[in-house]
């Protein structure tokens, strides 16, 4: 199974992009709404993977947050919810977003989703509500803390904010240590 792919993004979509590797080999991956607005054509890139296996095809799902790839494998595994529409929720609600739907049991914001309705929606906060769901990232506490934390070391809190929205770590010590190196 293919776990990552880095190389330069050669070609971007509105949900797909082409990725050459170093080896020279190009890969097709599709990709939500969210993925690619941070896409740069022409720019090193490293991307997770999620590689789905069928009998006609072999799909590549790329994801630059790590909380967005949980989500769309949480959802894959649930009955009656496939790869497209694992897709289109990735696309249309931020992994704490869809976190916070399911908590609650909000199926009106799940419903907005392209390809989800009431009796999907209610299936899959009936389905993970009673599972401990996932967290798919940072909580607020840990971000606030991370930000005080950079803040003392003489960083802007515009620049700070900014990189801690792209953090998937979940725990202060981890996401200062990965907001460090962004902000290197």
């Amino acid at each position: 199974m293919i776990a990552a792919i880095e190389g330069i993004i050669t070609r971007k979509e509105p949900t797909a992009c082409v990725i050459k590797c170093a080896s020279g080999v190009s890969y097709a991956l599709s990709l939500s709404l969210n993925t690619s607005a941070k896409l740069t054509q022409g720019k090193l890139t490293e991307l997770a993977c999620v590689q789905i296996l069928r009998e006609d095809a072999d799909l590549l799902y790329g994801f630059l947050d790590e909380s967005e790839k949980k989500m769309f494998e949480t959802l894959i595994k649930l009955s009656g919810v496939g790869a497209s529409t694992a897709m289109a929720v990735c696309s249309t609600l931020a992994p704490q977003d869809f976190a916070r739907c399911v908590a609650t049991g909000d199926a009106a914001t799940l419903t907005s989703v392209p390809g989800i309705g009431p009796k999907t929606a209610r299936r899959i906060i009936a389905e993970l509500g009673d599972a401990k769901l996932m967290e798919f990232g940072p909580s607020e506490t840990y971000k606030n803390e991370a930000a005080s934390a950079l803040q003392s070391l003489g960083f802007k809190r515009d620049k700070i904010n900014q990189i801690l929205a792209g953090c998937s770590s979940t725990n202060t010590s981890d996401l200062v240590k990965e907001a460090l190196k962004k902000l290197a």
